[in-house]
């Protein structure tokens, strides 16, 4: 029975080790997952308030940079703290050392008072990670990265006595030093404001573990939050009482990119400028402010039934065969190193409080504008030119998606 337990002993030694790590490793990818997750989360739910006219959402807290689970109020393009856990509502997420994760942002996803320019589905991360190598880069357009440091190596030192750091290049204490947390592989240096940043297979020299948020992985989502308000807006439109037509009608469309409707315009753009028969604030809507001053009526495509605007001319929207009143389409994220048009047409004027008013675009041109939003292999959507539209055939991720008000 003794050399029973003994030999038992010794099989769980020899065995539970690599249980144990296995565990520990799942549960460190399940606290990086949830850290991403909480990041998006309070990103998409941002809103203008009196006490924060212009967030919106989109945009990322800063990292925490004091240790005390709070954003900082300011952050540098590609700054590098630990995840503001208490600004995100989460309990402290710690890895399987025990450390707190890291986390650096993208300068164009910083909020309002150090990135005023718009956050929409055309905007892209630009932060790169490498992958075992500085000659394969796994993306160039990441939105964040979350940081496991692991167990301390080498020199790193994680107390809190001052000294100087290497990666801020002043004297700061050593456990907020990003040096002291994150290493070196392949000549790449996780420990550098603003990357890159490389992943790699752990070594006595490097144990970091990196998440990647990518543009996809936020503008998909933020877009299908943008796409719900503005269904509600125009649902609120159409039954709006005191309206100037009887038809329950909603704004015709803007064909031409003036932010403008234009009379017997079906397709296009979102007039949030000038609708009509009435204008927006005339039937006591208001419009966020993160939807205007962030340019979303130029990204996401619009269309109406023509019977069910002001001229009410008897012209039907179907959808997948079916009758709709209204349609719109979100267009996902650019492609990696695409520029789309809304991001090379200057705003006019550039204040982000007044009516976005724009050089109109001849016919040619607006289709031209939304074929390099909408996916061609879906020709109803693609064409631009009647009344009939079907779901997406894509099931990916990052896609067009459709969102509809039906009788």
């Amino acid at each position: 029975m003794l050399l029973g337990i003994v030999l038992s002993v010794f099989i769980y030694n020899m065995v539970d080790p690599a249980q144990a790590s296995a565990r520990r490793q799942a549960r460190n990818e399940v606290t990086l997952r949830e850290a991403r997750d909480a990041l998006i989360g309070w990103s998409v739910q941002r809103t203008s308030s009196a006490a924060l006219p212009n967030a919106r959402p989109g945009e990322l807290p800063c990292p925490d940079m004091n240790g005390d689970g709070h954003e900082d109020g300011s952050c540098v393009a590609g700054a590098l703290g630990r995840v503001p856990w208490k600004t995100l509502g989460i309990p402290e997420p710690r890895d399987e050392a025990g450390e707190t994760l890291w986390y650096s942002i993208a300068g164009p996803f910083r909020i309002w008072n150090m990135n005023s320019n718009v956050i929409n589905s055309d905007t892209s991360g630009n932060l790169t990670v490498y992958q075992n190598s500085a000659a394969t880069a796994l993306t160039t357009e990441a939105v964040a990265i979350i940081f496991s440091a692991g167990a301390s190596l080498g020199t790193q030192k994680r107390d809190g006595a001052v000294a100087p750091c290497s990666t801020t290049g002043t004297s700061i204490a050593r456990n907020l030093c990003a040096a002291n947390y994150l290493e070196t592989a392949a000549t790449v240096n996780n420990a550098v404001i603003g990357g890159p940043f490389i992943t790699a297979q752990p070594s006595n020299t490097f144990n970091d573990k990196l998440l990647v948020v990518t543009t996809t992985d936020l503008i998909t989502v933020v877009e299908q939050r943008v796409a719900r308000e503005l269904l509600a807006l125009l649902e609120a439109y159409s039954t709006a009482p005191g309206k100037s037509c009887s038809n329950n009608c909603y704004t015709a469309a803007d064909k031409d990119f003036t932010n403008e409707e234009d009379d017997s315009a079906f397709r296009g753009w979102l007039p949030l400028c000038d609708a009509d028969p009435d204008n927006w604030g005339a039937l006591g809507i208001t419009l966020p402010a993160w939807l205007t001053n962030n340019d979303w009526w130029k990204v996401i495509y619009f269309a109406v039934a023509p019977d069910k605007t002001e001229n009410n001319s008897g012209g039907t929207l179907t959808v997948d065969g079916a009758p709709a009143h209204v349609v719109l389409i979100t267009p996902g994220p650019a492609p990696q190193g695409a520029i789309r048009p809304s991001r090379t047409i200057p705003r006019t004027p550039t204040a982000p409080s007044q009516c976005v008013l724009e050089s109109p675009l001849d016919s040619a041109q607006a289709k031209a504008y939304w074929q390099q939003y909408l996916s061609p292999n879906d020709p109803l959507n693609f064409d631009h030119s009647d009344n009939t539209y079907a779901t997406p055939s894509s099931t990916a991720y990052a896609r067009n998606r459709l969102y509809v008000i039906r009788p």
